[in-house]
């Protein structure tokens, strides 16, 4: 293992992960803690006293303070601005939460507030699935879609920080309804949520034999493991929801030409067989020019859970050596 860079935080729906990192996105130390939901002060709190944790974790395991005065990323569904203030968290229910000016505050640490999706992103190409390309596209499907853009080995966030919504590129204008608010934004068409609620309604206005009829309340997952025992209607739901995500995908492509794009999340992962296959004929079919160019590859992430925690940690050892070198 290499020297700890910094400390990265994924504060996710339910759980709160921090980290220790090494310069390769390598977890020196790790602990988790339940998230807070709804409670933006109690959120603070717990997140200081993670941090506090993981040092005192250090002194007992690999040596006293491994993160002490690290600089700190956290990754954080929702709308982040370039100066950490969370705009809105859905996952958790905050508002115009000033989360890195308070965590810095609090820890006398260097702190970055990156969004998740974004952070996972950066993680990806640093050191997973992406790295050594500097064009990227990154989607992860789960409950919801998120995603982000590396241009030029840069993380694409936009002038407010609000860039990366990949989730919500509309697909089918008019179409499906969203939960952002808006129809046919490519959420209401990939993610676990969409699919499930495609099956429920394949299943109302079909009479099909589907194993998915003797389950109450059908989920993404639900699918999936039909699809496994061989189910064609459960099998038909995620080649259908590869096929938008190819939509979305070629657009995506005409407008950044990525050297690679990935697919990640709980979702991604677990209907990968029957998705990505449908996702990259849709994408090569509608990219422009696609009979005089070959398109990117559209491969699976490799962090799993930790690509945002790892983003956002490496994303704040860079902003500490950044400062350092303008001084």
């Amino acid at each position: 293992m290499g020297e700890a860079v910094a400390i990265g935080i994924d504060i996710g729906g339910t759980k709160l992960v921090a980290a220790v990192l090494d310069t390769q996105g390598r977890v020196l130390e790790r602990l988790r803690r339940q998230t807070p939901a709804g409670d933006a002060d109690r959120l603070v709190d717990d997140l200081h006293g993670l941090i506090g944790d993981l040092d005192a974790e250090g002194e007992r395991g690999r040596g006293a303070g491994l993160g002490d005065g690290l600089p700190i990323g956290v990754g954080i569904a929702g709308l982040v601005t370039p100066a950490g203030m969370v705009r809105y968290g859905p996952n958790i229910d905050v508002h115009d939460l000033d989360l890195a000016r308070l965590l810095a505050q609090r820890t006398a640490q260097p702190t970055l507030v990156l969004n998740d999706a974004s952070a996972a992103t950066l993680g990806e190409q640093r050191v997973g699935a992406a790295r050594g390309h500097r064009d990227v596209v990154m989607l992860t499907l789960g409950t919801g879609v998120g995603g982000g853009v590396v241009v030029g080995g840069r993380l694409l966030t936009g002038a407010n920080g609000f860039g990366g919504e990949l989730g919500h590129l509309l697909v089918d204008d008019g179409g499906r309804p969203c939960p952002c608010g808006n129809r046919g934004c490519i959420e209401a068409y990939a993610s676990g949520t969409a699919i499930g609620h495609r099956a429920r309604q394949r299943l109302a206005d079909e009479p099909v034999d589907s194993l998915l009829r003797e389950v109450a309340q059908i989920t993404g997952r639900d699918v999936t493991l039909a699809a496994r025992d061989g189910d064609e209607l459960a099998r038909e739901v995620l080649v259908e929801a590869g096929e938008w995500l190819g939509v979305a995908l070629a657009g995506l492509v005409n407008a950044l030409d990525p050297e690679v794009v990935l697919v990640g999340g709980g979702a991604a992962t677990q209907t990968a067989t029957w998705m990505l296959p449908a996702a990259r004929e849709a994408m090569a079919e509608r990219i422009i020019g696609h009979a005089w160019r070959s398109p990117p590859p559209v491969e699976p992430a490799a962090l799993g859970d930790d690509a945002g925690m790892v983003g956002a940690g490496l994303a704040a050892a860079d902003l500490v050596v950044d400062e350092q070198d303008v001084t």
